[in-house]
């Protein structure tokens, strides 16, 4: 079974760069059909959930995590997706290889990384533009 706590949290390692709140967590038992719910909640206690299926493949996981938790953050604090280094336009999840990376939508192959080290790539590419 995967570990979905861990992978939330690579997701969240991703949405927290640039703000402080990152919402709690709380994942049910599975249903009959095997799904888990997880419920994130911010501090005054609205929250947002979604469906996961543990037995499916782990970057199928994260992706469905990284396609879902980012709707929470719009509804929470006003941010979602992390944006591609140096523009406005936000990055989109996608599975490569079994890995599930976030890469630049409109401009196909020119950057990516996978996630959960998102802020690792974002301060690589502050630091290279500002050479």
């Amino acid at each position: 079974m995967t570990d979905l706590k861990r992978l939330s949290e690579r997701v969240f390692r991703d949405l927290s760069v640039g703000i402080a709140a990152v919402p709690s967590v709380t994942f049910s038992a599975a249903d009959r059909e095997g799904y888990v719910e997880i419920l994130l909640q911010d501090e005054s206690g609205m929250g947002v959930g979604f469906l996961v299926d543990p037995s499916a493949s782990e970057a199928e996981v994260l992706y469905e995590m990284a396609y879902r938790i980012p709707d929470a953050y719009v509804e929470f604090y006003a941010v979602g997706l992390p944006v591609v280094p140096g523009t406005e336009r936000p990055a989109t999840p996608e599975i490569v290889s079994s890995t599930v990376v976030w890469k630049d939508p409109a401009e196909k192959g020119t950057w990516s990384c996978p996630v959960g080290q998102y802020g690792r790539a974002w301060e690589r590419r502050h630091e290279e533009e500002h050479r």
